[in-house]
């Protein structure tokens, strides 16, 4: 997962060089690291996403008000990522959550996350 936000963060960063865009980088926030249950660690990785996407949004609707309709352009695909994304999320939020209703899902969760892992 890491990996693909690096790359998507250097595509961004890439046009915005090709545009001669100015670019500031800026620190993140240290996540967290110690969870009491499966379900608080992928509530947290949705929070992250849902400020991956609030951020997303943010630089669409100032790339709207300049009128850059290919920043606009090149912003839909990462959109698509994102709604995706917090989608499978709370699927697997769903599935977290019914594990005591489905013993064994958390180990089958687990499987199929790392075959999803390995397309990629």
């Amino acid at each position: 997962e890491s990996a693909e936000e690096r790359c998507h963060a250097l595509q961004l960063i890439e046009f915005a060089n090709k545009r001669n865009l100015p670019v500031k980088l800026q620190g993140l926030e240290v996540p967290n690291t110690e969870w009491d249950s499966p379900q608080e660690v992928w509530r947290d990785v949705l929070k992250v996403e849902q400020g991956c996407t609030a951020n997303l949004l943010r630089v669409a609707e100032a790339a709207n008000d300049c009128q850059d309709y290919a920043m606009l352009a090149f912003l839909n695909s990462f959109h698509v990522v994102q709604v995706n994304s917090e989608d499978s999320i709370g699927k697997i939020i769903a599935k977290v959550t019914d594990e005591s209703k489905t013993p064994g899902i958390l180990r089958r969760l687990d499987h199929e996350l790392g075959l999803e892992a390995c397309r990629i």
